[in-house]
């Protein structure tokens, strides 16, 4: 089997994958699922996405979307990490009779996280070296940027209450 055949294949079998999960649906938006299935839809999206504009040999996928997967559980977890330990919605919600110790707290707690993921970002972008040039892991990081941008303005509310709610004190 020649790579551009194999690489027809996984781009058909993502393809199919992904309409499975839309015709469930019905449309191309997630319905109000759990927090689960909503976000195993966006990264079906999203490696399809990627899948799609890498451009990856047969080889090179081999070697990335094992580490791809490796990396997104380890951010995944972080992610739960922090949305465990500080909810914005909560914090703006008790933000009256919050102290300035507790939003220092916070505030210290989320540069941890900062820091966890920096420091992650930046052993897969060591590890991805090991797989790809600098311009394809640069493409590679242009397509989850653009892929992020496009998810959220296609979830985008129709106002800012954020800005409305919060007091500056």
């Amino acid at each position: 089997m020649t790579a551009i055949t194999k690489k027809l294949l996984i781009t058909i079998l993502m393809a199919t994958t992904l309409t499975v999960a839309y015709a469930q649906n019905g449309d191309n938006k997630p319905q109000s699922g759990t927090y689960d299935q909503c976000k195993q839809q966006f990264k079906s999206e999203k490696v399809a996405y990627i899948t799609s504009g890498m451009g990856l040999t047969v080889e090179e996928a081999q070697k990335f979307w094992p580490l791809y997967n490796k990396y997104d559980a380890i951010f995944d977890s972080i992610g739960e990490a922090r949305r465990l330990n500080y909810s914005r919605k909560e914090c703006m919600k008790n933000y009256d009779k919050m102290t300035d110790a507790k939003a220092g707290d916070i505030i210290a707690k989320s540069f941890e996280y900062d820091d966890k993921e920096l420091a992650t970002r930046r052993r897969y972008h060591e590890e991805l070296s090991q797989i790809f040039s600098q311009r394809k892991i640069l493409l590679y990081y242009h397509l989850e940027h653009e892929f992020r941008r496009q998810k959220l303005s296609d979830n985008k509310p129709a106002g800012n209450s954020f800005g409305k709610s919060f007091k500056n004190n």
